[in-house]
């Protein structure tokens, strides 16, 4: 064989192997493209609720924009364990996503806590302005997801199921002053704070599972409680009386485990990130808009009969003077220097907007 024979067969061997290693290249990137990645999202509460339906959403969009690669299933109703152990669920591997509540991931972060510090935000019925600044502001989004991914876990942003947290709601008397919530017993959802704020008011605090409330009102063991009017009304938790407007918001945080989001693609991250979220906060507020002023109204006729006052500009003043600060003491003692750092963008937030009845 000759050496120039030789030399043509090793060149078209060569090229050979190189068109091949090019193909097959091609081909692990056509089926990485392909790959599907599983999403399992675990929440407390009932599908009709806004939990639920926030998280349908959010399914439709994930599986339409992703052309199915992400296959999402929702567990509601708390069906693989209680709302508790959602965090330490995602940490473990067991499901990849949480749609969970402040009072719970407060114990992991304080930082959620921001949302219902007494009389911070200003929000009312129907008037979330000051809610969605926080939700969207790069200071307060920043922090939070810088200190949750430190604990293993992807923060993909605030979905809310409510505007805000009543005064109080509860079946002894009407709340019209300060005076007139003393004594009472009154059942909060846990958290930083939230005891802080009954306590201080001269009231008793109550911790009752959401599934024992309607039994525990039945029976007089709380007289009241505090919560938002959706889940209020969704629930089916109506006592003779409430007071308006709100004294704080509260956080809806949605997290997924770090490690699974660090295994998706960078479209599909980016997908999730600017397309989804977005979207599913979007539809989450207009929903809360939406539902709060036409549930009060309906929640105060028949069969419900839910009497409601709203506290004058004086009485909110009264009310924040005895807690606000204390709250504001506790909340930065638990987070830090950046706790303090969040406070302040709160009330540059809101500095311009008034609750107007």
């Amino acid at each position: 064989m000759s050496r120039e024979f030789t030399s043509r067969l090793c060149c078209a061997a060569f090229a050979w192997i190189a068109a091949a290693v090019v193909l097959l290249g091609v081909g692990s990137r056509e089926l990485s493209a392909q790959e599907t990645y599983r999403m399992r999202i675990v929440h407390a509460y009932p599908e009709h609720t806004q939990h639920g339906r926030n998280m349908d959403f959010f399914k439709e969009k994930v599986e339409s924009y992703t052309d199915g690669r992400v296959e999402v299933t929702v567990y509601p109703n708390a069906e693989l364990g209680p709302i508790t152990q959602e965090v330490s669920m995602v940490l473990a591997g067991t499901v990849e996503a949480s749609y969970n509540i402040g009072g719970v991931v407060e114990a992991v972060d304080p930082s959620e806590a921001i949302w219902n510090v007494p009389f911070l935000l200003k929000v009312a019925p129907g008037q979330g302005e000051h809610m969605r600044r926080v939700m969207y502001d790069e200071t307060i989004q920043g922090i939070l997801s810088e200190r949750q991914a430190a604990r293993g876990l992807k923060r993909l942003g605030h979905v809310p199921t409510l505007t805000g947290f009543m005064i109080v709601s509860n079946n002894v008397r009407p709340i019209e002053t300060l005076e007139d919530i003393k004594g009472l017993r009154i059942r909060h959802p846990g958290g930083l704070l939230g005891e802080l704020y009954i306590r201080a008011l001269g009231a008793s605090p109550m911790t009752v599972t959401g599934a024992e409330v309607p039994v525990a009102l039945q029976q007089g063991v709380v007289d009241g409680l505090v919560t938002t009017p959706v889940h209020y009304h969704d629930a089916r938790w109506h006592t003779k009386y409430m007071t308006l407007p709100f004294y704080a918001g509260y956080g809806q945080p949605f997290l997924a485990s770090l490690r699974w989001w660090n295994s998706l693609p960078p479209d599909i991250q980016e997908i999730i990130e600017t397309r989804v979220m977005p979207e599913t906060m979007e539809f989450a507020d207009k929903s809360v808009m939406d539902l709060e002023n036409r549930y009060i109204e309906e929640m105060q006729r028949d069969p419900y009969n839910v009497q409601i006052s709203w506290l004058s500009a004086e009485e909110m003043e009264r009310f924040a003077a005895e807690v606000r600060d204390q709250a504001i003491e506790r909340f930065v003692e638990a987070v830090g220097p950046q706790g303090q750092e969040m406070i302040d963008q709160v009330n540059l937030l809101g500095q311009d907007i008034t609750i107007e009845r």
